[in-house]
């Protein structure tokens, strides 16, 4: 089976999103990759090329600053695709960030603990698979570097 259309989406969607609020020149690439078991026992990640539901992904943004000065207050807003459920505690990266989601196509975001949907009439707290956008904030990318931000996601 080739890769699903909602990952070439999301891959091409981030590759085109240029950073908001960056004051130098910086860049997003991404990739999907899943976790595999090495012969030692370890985990290695494979490029994604099929996906199944109920299997894991890796989902990997390299947010890149080209510039010799700093890139200050850099945002990435990403639409999340609903063939995904990601978890919402497992965005990282090697330097701190904000993260915020939105669960009402991108209107509005909040961090994930203080999201709320309306259902039937009633306000409840917003589970992953509500999610419909991801935004992240970095507030400084150092010159001519590179910062990963990961985040895990599951096939529904």
């Amino acid at each position: 089976m080739p890769l699903p259309r909602f990952l070439t989406a999301a891959l091409t969607l981030a590759a085109l999103a240029a950073p908001s609020f960056a004051s130098a020149e910086t860049s997003v690439a991404m990739e999907v990759v899943r976790p595999v078991a090495t012969e030692t026992g370890e985990t290695a990640f494979e490029p994604v090329e099929t996906a199944l539901p109920g299997e894991p992904l890796v989902y990997r943004i390299a947010l890149s600053n080209t510039d010799p000065v700093p890139a200050t207050s850099v945002g990435l807003s990403l639409p999340l695709d609903g063939n995904l459920a990601i978890d919402p505690a497992s965005v990282s990266a090697e330097t701190p960030l904000t993260v915020r989601f939105s669960a009402d196509g991108g209107a509005s975001y909040a961090p994930f603990s203080e999201l709320t949907v309306e259902e039937n009439g009633e306000t409840r707290q917003a589970q992953p698979t509500d999610l419909t956008h991801l935004q992240i904030e970095i507030a400084e990318i150092a010159a001519e570097s590179q910062v990963a931000v990961t985040y895990d996601a599951v096939v529904r």
